[in-house]
């Protein structure tokens, strides 16, 4: 997950500052900045950030609308290069798949291998997590579009790599690429984003049950009180009913404070699509049978030499990563575990990418005759 620090460092650099972070206070950066870019920022030549929770922390929100100035109006889509190539390093690829392709359900038969090219999709998300605290984060999905793969330490790539691109006059844009993978890299971003949020929910399920409870303290005394008088008024049958009425008054109040408690402390997640990066990069190609009963079907893998690691396919349903890869009897489609679960009405197993609905649940629905 790419924070706000390391986030600002990637920005400030490709504007012409000199930035260094500071490995012994994590969220903390130090930058000497050109004069155009301090003066964007309303910031001196030599800006010193941390961002935190810590006392003395800077705030987010400031900086990120600070440094949003510095960035076009609308979301673009960059093409870059490979400054230097360098010949892609030789492996073990029938070893590779052996180890690194794990089938539950079928096996693999490797046929060759070969350097290739692949276009890598690097997909930015910005999110916002609201409650009674506001955090800010941003996410970045990668996608192997040539292989169908996703990168699952895109960050730990774009490190491997950032320094040896250069902008790649030569890019089209890619609209149609871009359209089919963006909802694969949005649904990816999802549950990555929400297990960020999964802190603040903590936090803030903590607060709420801490003023919940002081509220019900507060109230249950006030409701005593009450209870007492009542009991002491009960022969004035019009004062005993003005004390219940109180009572009823009361309740309806601790009720109020109590909604305004869980508006307070709710989670709203905002999710905002960023800036796309596509690059080209060198990786051994492996080409593979892979094969399910009597059904197979020929596929090709990516070995990522950056990250010296066979890149998982997607599940060909959902579109999550499926490792393990589970393999439709029919097709022989990647499917994630959840994509080839039993049905839980009949139990019976089927492929998601092949079927929307279990046969029992489609034989359940009647269908119109011709005569109607």
């Amino acid at each position: 997950m790419l924070g706000i620090a390391d986030w600002a460092k990637d920005l400030l650099l490709t504007r012409g500052a000199l930035v260094e972070s500071d490995e012994a206070e994590p969220g903390a950066l130090r930058a000497m900045l050109p004069a155009d870019l301090a003066r964007t920022l309303d910031a001196g030549e030599w800006l010193s950030l941390r961002f935190g929770a810590g006392p003395g922390s800077d705030d987010e929100g400031d900086w990120l609308e600070r440094l949003g100035r510095v960035l076009p109006a609308d979301a673009r889509v960059t093409g870059a290069r490979l400054r230097r190539t360098a010949p892609v390093p030789s492996i073990d690829a029938a070893g590779a798949i052996e180890r690194h392709l794990v089938i539950q359900n079928g096996v693999h038969r490797y046929i060759d291998s070969g350097p290739a090219y692949a276009r890598y999709y690097f997909f930015h998300f910005a999110y916002t997590i609201e409650s009674d605290e506001t955090s800010f984060g941003a996410w970045t999905a990668c996608l192997n579009g040539a292989a169908a793969s996703l990168v699952t330490q895109p960050e730990a790539l774009l490190r491997a790599v950032r320094d040896n691109l250069e902008h790649d006059p030569e890019f089209a844009g890619e609209p149609a690429a871009i359209e089919r993978l963006f909802p694969i890299a949005a649904r990816g971003a999802q549950p990555e984003i929400l297990r960020a949020a999964a802190a603040a929910e903590h936090h803030a399920n903590r607060r709420l049950a801490r003023d919940s409870e002081r509220v019900h303290s507060y109230y249950r005394d006030l409701l005593r009180q009450i209870d007492k008088r009542i009991v002491r008024k009960a022969a004035d049958a019009s004062a005993a009913e003005n004390e219940r009425s109180r009572a009823a008054a009361t309740l309806l109040d601790r009720d109020a404070k109590l909604d305004d408690l869980l508006r307070k402390f709710s989670l709203q997640i905002r999710v905002e699509p960023g800036d796309v990066l596509t690059v080209s990069l060198p990786v051994v190609e492996i080409a593979a049978r892979v094969i399910r009963k009597k059904a197979e079907r020929n596929a090709k893998f990516h070995w990522n030499p950056a990250l010296r690691m066979l890149e998982p396919p997607w599940c060909e349903a959902c579109h999550a990563p499926a490792a393990p890869i589970f393999l439709c009897d029919d097709r022989v489609h990647f499917l994630c575990r959840a994509c080839q679960d039993a049905c839980p009405s009949c139990g019976r197993h089927y492929c998601r990418a092949c079927h929307s609905k279990c046969k029992c649940e489609l034989g359940s629905t009647r269908l119109p005759s011709t005569s109607e």
